[in-house]
């Protein structure tokens, strides 16, 4: 069964709503929600002034300088099947990979503004609230994502990150093969150890070619092993 966010609705309507590298980033971590299967309501982002200054009064923010006013924050709660908010800290600590991807994609999570350490007392705790502190407050900016000219979407921008992600992956797996292998290319002599064989093998006519091509720390491919078993065969032992 596919599965359908109760929320969605409202969710994609709350994220519109972020600036434009926070929104970009809070997309990347919706999606994973979703990948996950985790049901989740965005009950709030861009707040104005007035519910802001209600909100201080009521004791429910700490502060006048809230990255809700410019668009980089958001507040989420875990739901149930039914569509029912789990409002308790541990609905969150039980699903810690969302909160450590939303990290990974830059967010700052209110869960971790605990003042003694300990999250079971709930003290001081955020836990709902994902801030993006991008280059800092106030800093993002809205409607200023373009590409060629014309507004690149959110999904338009989730392909080419999952492209350029999985060409960094294909790149980090060739790095990782050559530094396993020996120089393709080397200027360097021919170890003192090996120049006795190594000399042979060229008088022999195993390993041909001249001062500028012999290479000796090359890497050996394995058509290359098999020539050189060939001449070696023809030789040594094809004549006997």
């Amino acid at each position: 069964m596919t599965f359908a966010m109760i929320y969605d609705k409202r969710n994609r309507e709350n994220l519109n709503k972020l600036a434009d590298h926070t929104r970009v980033a809070a997309y990347k971590w919706y999606q994973y929600c979703i990948d996950k299967k985790y049901q989740v309501l965005i009950y709030e982002t861009l707040r104005d002034k007035a519910t802001q200054q209600k909100y201080v009064q009521e004791g429910k923010s700490q502060t006048m300088r809230s990255y809700h006013l410019v668009g980089q924050a958001l507040d989420f709660v875990f739901v149930d099947n039914n569509g029912k908010a789990l409002w308790s800290i541990n609905a969150y600590v039980t699903k810690m990979d969302v909160i450590n991807y939303a990290k990974k994609c830059g967010f700052t999570w209110g869960g971790d503004w605990d003042n003694d350490g300990d999250w079971r007392d709930e003290t001081f705790l955020d836990s709902p609230h994902l801030q993006y502190e991008y280059t800092g407050y106030g800093k993002d900016t809205f409607g200023k994502i373009k590409g060629n000219g014309d507004v690149l979407t959110v999904d338009q921008f989730n392909i080419l990150m999952s492209k350029i992600n999985a060409q960094n992956e294909e790149l980090a797996k060739l790095k990782k093969q050559v530094a396993t292998k020996a120089d393709v290319e080397s200027d360097a002599e021919v170890h003192e150890s090996h120049k006795v064989a190594w000399d042979w093998a060229i008088d022999e006519g195993i390993i041909k070619g001249n001062g500028t091509t012999l290479n000796p720390n090359g890497a050996l491919t394995r058509q290359q092993m098999a020539t050189m078993l060939k001449r070696y065969h023809d030789k040594h032992v094809a004549n006997k």
